[in-house]
Protein backbone atom coordinates (compact mmCIF):
# COMPACT_ATOMS: atom_id res chain seq x y z
CA UNK A 1 0.00 0.00 0.00
CA UNK A 2 0.89 3.76 -0.62
CA UNK A 3 0.18 6.39 1.97
CA UNK A 4 0.58 9.75 2.27
CA UNK A 5 1.50 11.20 4.74
CA UNK A 6 0.11 14.93 5.09
CA UNK A 7 1.98 16.91 7.80
CA UNK A 8 5.03 16.17 9.75
CA UNK A 9 5.28 17.71 12.70
CA UNK A 10 5.68 16.34 16.55
CA UNK A 11 3.16 13.43 15.78
CA UNK A 12 3.43 13.21 11.78
CA UNK A 13 6.92 12.29 12.23
CA UNK A 14 5.63 9.84 15.54
CA UNK A 15 3.51 8.18 12.54
CA UNK A 16 6.09 7.87 10.08
CA UNK A 17 8.23 6.31 12.16
CA UNK A 18 5.78 3.38 12.70
CA UNK A 19 4.66 3.27 8.99
CA UNK A 20 8.38 1.93 8.24
CA UNK A 21 7.15 -1.42 10.66
CA UNK A 22 4.07 -2.18 8.95
CA UNK A 23 5.20 -4.65 6.37
CA UNK A 24 1.78 -4.32 3.73
CA UNK A 25 3.03 -0.19 3.29
CA UNK A 26 5.34 -0.17 0.54
CA UNK A 27 5.62 3.78 0.22
CA UNK A 28 5.37 6.65 2.20
CA UNK A 29 5.32 10.41 1.00
CA UNK A 30 5.46 13.13 2.81
CA UNK A 31 3.49 16.09 2.48
CA UNK A 32 4.26 19.05 4.45
CA UNK A 33 3.22 22.57 4.15
CA UNK A 34 7.14 23.54 6.10
CA UNK A 35 8.62 22.02 2.70
CA UNK A 36 5.98 24.43 0.02
CA UNK A 37 3.90 21.41 -0.50
CA UNK A 38 -0.14 21.12 -1.02
CA UNK A 39 -2.88 18.69 -1.22
CA UNK A 40 -2.22 18.83 -5.42
CA UNK A 41 1.59 17.26 -4.64
CA UNK A 42 -0.52 14.56 -3.33
CA UNK A 43 0.38 11.44 -5.52
CA UNK A 44 -1.71 8.51 -4.11
CA UNK A 45 -5.21 7.42 -2.87
CA UNK A 46 -4.71 6.79 0.69
CA UNK A 47 -4.30 10.07 3.20
CA UNK A 48 -2.89 9.97 6.85
CA UNK A 49 -4.00 13.75 7.91
CA UNK A 50 -2.20 14.76 10.96
CA UNK A 51 -2.01 18.62 10.65
CA UNK A 52 -3.54 21.03 13.15
CA UNK A 53 -6.60 19.77 14.63
CA UNK A 54 -8.64 22.79 13.52
CA UNK A 55 -7.32 22.31 9.68
CA UNK A 56 -9.03 18.98 10.03
CA UNK A 57 -12.49 20.11 9.12
CA UNK A 58 -12.01 21.86 5.61
CA UNK A 59 -9.16 19.43 5.07
CA UNK A 60 -11.09 16.22 5.70
CA UNK A 61 -13.50 17.58 3.68
CA UNK A 62 -11.22 18.27 0.23
CA UNK A 63 -9.50 15.15 0.32
CA UNK A 64 -12.92 12.96 0.80
CA UNK A 65 -13.96 15.49 -2.32
CA UNK A 66 -10.85 14.05 -4.11
CA UNK A 67 -11.83 10.02 -3.26
CA UNK A 68 -9.14 9.40 -0.65
CA UNK A 69 -9.34 6.60 1.77
CA UNK A 70 -8.60 8.81 5.19
CA UNK A 71 -7.11 8.44 8.72
CA UNK A 72 -7.45 11.65 10.44
CA UNK A 73 -5.80 12.26 13.96
CA UNK A 74 -8.20 13.00 16.48
CA UNK A 75 -10.09 14.89 16.76
CA UNK A 76 -12.04 14.54 13.58
CA UNK A 77 -13.43 18.35 13.87
CA UNK A 78 -14.19 20.38 16.44
CA UNK A 79 -18.07 20.46 16.67
CA UNK A 80 -20.45 17.72 16.09
CA UNK A 81 -22.33 19.05 13.51
CA UNK A 82 -18.80 19.46 10.98
CA UNK A 83 -18.47 15.62 11.99
CA UNK A 84 -22.49 15.15 10.71
CA UNK A 85 -21.25 17.49 7.93
CA UNK A 86 -17.83 15.41 6.96
CA UNK A 87 -20.46 11.70 7.09
CA UNK A 88 -22.52 13.16 4.84
CA UNK A 89 -19.88 13.62 2.23
CA UNK A 90 -18.60 9.76 2.45
CA UNK A 91 -18.87 7.93 -0.39
CA UNK A 92 -17.16 4.03 -0.97
CA UNK A 93 -14.21 5.40 1.36
CA UNK A 94 -12.69 4.51 4.41
CA UNK A 95 -12.60 6.92 6.82
CA UNK A 96 -10.86 6.35 10.25
CA UNK A 97 -10.08 8.76 13.34
CA UNK A 98 -7.34 9.06 15.50
CA UNK A 99 -9.09 7.92 18.98
CA UNK A 100 -5.98 5.57 19.58
CA UNK A 101 -6.67 4.87 23.21
CA UNK A 102 -9.86 2.17 21.23
CA UNK A 103 -6.39 0.02 19.90
CA UNK A 104 -4.48 -0.13 23.10
CA UNK A 105 -4.70 -3.67 24.57
CA UNK A 106 -4.31 -1.67 28.11
CA UNK A 107 -7.84 -0.24 27.86
CA UNK A 108 -9.27 -3.53 25.97
CA UNK A 109 -8.04 -4.90 29.45
CA UNK A 110 -9.58 -2.76 31.81
CA UNK A 111 -13.23 -3.56 30.10
CA UNK A 112 -12.20 -7.20 30.53
CA UNK A 113 -11.93 -6.25 34.23
CA UNK A 114 -14.82 -4.01 34.53
CA UNK A 115 -17.20 -6.77 35.66
CA UNK A 116 -14.96 -7.74 38.82
CA UNK A 117 -15.16 -4.37 40.13
CA UNK A 118 -19.28 -5.19 40.64
CA UNK A 119 -21.26 -2.03 39.99
CA UNK A 120 -19.42 1.12 38.54
CA UNK A 121 -19.35 4.01 40.78
CA UNK A 122 -16.85 6.76 39.89
CA UNK A 123 -14.22 7.34 37.10
CA UNK A 124 -11.68 9.74 37.57
CA UNK A 125 -8.86 10.46 34.51
CA UNK A 126 -5.71 12.52 34.63
CA UNK A 127 -4.33 13.87 31.43
CA UNK A 128 -1.33 16.33 32.89
CA UNK A 129 2.14 16.78 31.93
CA UNK A 130 4.03 20.31 31.11
CA UNK A 131 3.02 21.29 27.77
CA UNK A 132 2.04 21.24 24.95
CA UNK A 133 0.70 24.99 25.41
CA UNK A 134 -2.10 25.73 22.98
CA UNK A 135 -3.44 28.81 21.53
CA UNK A 136 -6.22 28.13 19.22
CA UNK A 137 -8.03 25.09 20.86
CA UNK A 138 -8.26 24.23 24.45
CA UNK A 139 -7.36 21.49 26.80
CA UNK A 140 -10.70 20.44 25.60
CA UNK A 141 -9.65 19.76 22.07
CA UNK A 142 -6.03 19.08 22.55
CA UNK A 143 -6.47 16.56 25.31
CA UNK A 144 -10.03 15.10 26.46
CA UNK A 145 -11.00 13.67 23.00
CA UNK A 146 -8.86 10.96 24.47
CA UNK A 147 -10.59 10.48 27.56
CA UNK A 148 -14.35 11.13 25.99
CA UNK A 149 -12.92 8.03 23.76
CA UNK A 150 -12.24 5.64 26.31
CA UNK A 151 -15.43 6.70 28.56
CA UNK A 152 -17.54 5.99 25.19
CA UNK A 153 -15.79 2.73 25.14
CA UNK A 154 -15.91 1.70 28.43
CA UNK A 155 -19.15 2.74 29.80
CA UNK A 156 -21.23 3.19 26.24
CA UNK A 157 -22.17 5.56 24.39
CA UNK A 158 -24.40 8.19 26.11
CA UNK A 159 -24.68 11.71 26.58
CA UNK A 160 -23.23 13.46 29.22
CA UNK A 161 -25.18 15.46 31.95
CA UNK A 162 -24.84 17.41 34.80
CA UNK A 163 -21.52 18.89 33.39
CA UNK A 164 -19.94 21.04 36.05
CA UNK A 165 -16.53 22.86 35.20
CA UNK A 166 -13.49 24.77 36.99
CA UNK A 167 -10.79 26.53 35.08
CA UNK A 168 -7.68 28.15 35.82
CA UNK A 169 -5.06 30.26 33.79
CA UNK A 170 -1.68 29.75 35.85
CA UNK A 171 -0.16 31.53 33.23
CA UNK A 172 -2.21 34.01 32.55
CA UNK A 173 -2.38 33.55 28.98
CA UNK A 174 -6.03 33.65 26.73
CA UNK A 175 -6.26 29.42 27.19
CA UNK A 176 -6.59 27.68 30.29
CA UNK A 177 -3.58 25.78 31.56
CA UNK A 178 -5.90 23.49 33.54
CA UNK A 179 -9.74 22.02 33.38
CA UNK A 180 -11.86 19.81 35.32
CA UNK A 181 -15.17 18.67 34.33
CA UNK A 182 -17.35 16.74 36.33
CA UNK A 183 -20.20 14.88 34.73
CA UNK A 184 -21.87 11.82 35.06
CA UNK A 185 -22.13 8.98 32.16
CA UNK A 186 -25.49 6.67 32.16
CA UNK A 187 -25.67 7.52 35.89
CA UNK A 188 -21.96 7.16 36.85
CA UNK A 189 -20.15 9.94 38.23
CA UNK A 190 -17.22 10.74 36.16
CA UNK A 191 -14.14 13.58 36.40
CA UNK A 192 -11.44 14.38 33.88
CA UNK A 193 -8.54 16.33 35.41
CA UNK A 194 -6.97 18.24 32.42
CA UNK A 195 -3.73 20.42 32.35
CA UNK A 196 -0.40 21.63 30.23
CA UNK A 197 0.81 23.48 33.31
CA UNK A 198 1.67 20.49 35.50
CA UNK A 199 5.31 19.17 36.68
CA UNK A 200 5.10 15.87 35.71
CA UNK A 201 3.36 13.83 32.50
CA UNK A 202 0.52 11.81 34.41
CA UNK A 203 -2.05 10.10 32.45
CA UNK A 204 -4.08 7.55 35.05
CA UNK A 205 -7.19 6.10 35.47
CA UNK A 206 -8.77 5.10 38.96
CA UNK A 207 -12.56 3.09 38.01
CA UNK A 208 -14.34 2.40 41.93
CA UNK A 209 -17.07 -0.21 42.00
CA UNK A 210 -18.93 -1.70 44.71
CA UNK A 211 -16.83 -5.03 44.73
CA UNK A 212 -13.27 -3.37 43.65
CA UNK A 213 -11.22 -1.19 42.26
CA UNK A 214 -8.91 -0.31 39.36
CA UNK A 215 -5.69 2.30 38.51
CA UNK A 216 -4.58 2.38 35.59
CA UNK A 217 -1.01 4.09 34.70
CA UNK A 218 -0.58 4.43 31.10
CA UNK A 219 2.68 5.72 31.45
CA UNK A 220 3.67 2.54 33.84
CA UNK A 221 2.05 0.87 31.39
CA UNK A 222 0.17 -1.00 33.97
CA UNK A 223 -3.06 -2.08 35.58
CA UNK A 224 -3.57 -2.68 38.95
CA UNK A 225 -7.03 -3.92 40.38
CA UNK A 226 -7.89 -4.39 44.21
CA UNK A 227 -11.04 -6.81 44.91
CA UNK A 228 -12.41 -7.99 48.01
CA UNK A 229 -12.65 -4.81 49.35
CA UNK A 230 -15.61 -5.97 51.99
CA UNK A 231 -15.45 -8.03 54.99
CA UNK A 232 -18.95 -8.27 55.38
CA UNK A 233 -20.07 -4.74 55.96
CA UNK A 234 -15.96 -3.26 57.07
CA UNK A 235 -13.34 -2.56 54.82
CA UNK A 236 -11.08 -5.58 54.26
CA UNK A 237 -7.44 -3.99 55.04
CA UNK A 238 -5.90 -6.95 53.50
CA UNK A 239 -7.60 -7.09 50.00
CA UNK A 240 -6.18 -9.35 46.41
CA UNK A 241 -4.15 -7.11 44.86
CA UNK A 242 -3.34 -7.75 41.20
CA UNK A 243 -0.98 -6.49 38.91
CA UNK A 244 -1.28 -6.58 34.71
CA UNK A 245 1.25 -5.56 33.12
CA UNK A 246 0.68 -5.21 29.44
CA UNK A 247 2.56 -4.73 26.62
CA UNK A 248 0.99 -2.76 23.53
CA UNK A 249 1.81 -0.66 20.56
CA UNK A 250 -1.26 1.49 20.31
CA UNK A 251 -0.30 3.46 17.04
CA UNK A 252 1.28 0.39 15.17
CA UNK A 253 -2.22 -1.64 16.12
CA UNK A 254 -4.18 1.92 15.06
CA UNK A 255 -2.18 2.22 11.82
CA UNK A 256 -2.36 -1.67 10.86
CA UNK A 257 -6.04 -1.12 11.06
CA UNK A 258 -6.23 1.51 8.49
CA UNK A 259 -4.45 -0.30 6.42
CA UNK A 260 -6.62 -3.49 6.94
CA UNK A 261 -9.80 -1.70 6.62
CA UNK A 262 -8.29 -0.28 3.23
CA UNK A 263 -7.49 -3.48 2.12
CA UNK A 264 -10.40 -5.42 2.43
CA UNK A 265 -13.41 -2.71 2.86
CA UNK A 266 -14.16 -3.27 6.23
CA UNK A 267 -15.14 -0.35 9.02
CA UNK A 268 -12.87 0.55 11.70
CA UNK A 269 -13.25 0.66 15.17
CA UNK A 270 -12.97 4.71 15.12
CA UNK A 271 -15.01 5.29 12.24
CA UNK A 272 -17.23 8.17 11.86
CA UNK A 273 -19.86 7.22 13.88
CA UNK A 274 -17.15 6.90 16.72
CA UNK A 275 -16.52 10.37 15.20
CA UNK A 276 -19.65 11.73 15.84
CA UNK A 277 -20.28 9.97 19.45
CA UNK A 278 -17.12 11.81 20.99
CA UNK A 279 -18.08 15.32 19.35
CA UNK A 280 -21.56 15.05 20.65
CA UNK A 281 -20.04 14.74 24.39
CA UNK A 282 -17.17 17.29 23.37
CA UNK A 283 -19.78 20.08 22.38
CA UNK A 284 -21.25 19.58 25.95
CA UNK A 285 -18.26 19.62 27.77
CA UNK A 286 -17.08 22.64 25.35
CA UNK A 287 -20.84 24.45 26.43
CA UNK A 288 -20.06 24.29 30.03
CA UNK A 289 -16.42 25.61 29.14
CA UNK A 290 -18.02 28.43 27.48
CA UNK A 291 -19.94 29.58 30.38
CA UNK A 292 -17.67 29.64 32.48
Amino acid sequence: MQISLVGAGYWGSKLQKELQTISDVDDVEIIDIKDGKTFKDINFNNVILATPAWDHYSQTLELLEQGKNLYVEKPLALTMQECLSIKSRIKNQTLMVGHIFLYNDRVKKIKELLPSLGEIQHVEMNRLNWGRFQTKISTLHSLAPHDVSIIDYLLGSFVFKDIKHSGHKFSGKAQNDRDEFEFTCNGIPVKFNLSWYYPEKVRTTAIIGTKGMLFWDEEKKTITTTTDIWNNDRMNYEPKIELHKIDSNPLRNELNEFVECVTHNKQPLSDIYNAIDVAKNLDLLFKSLSHN
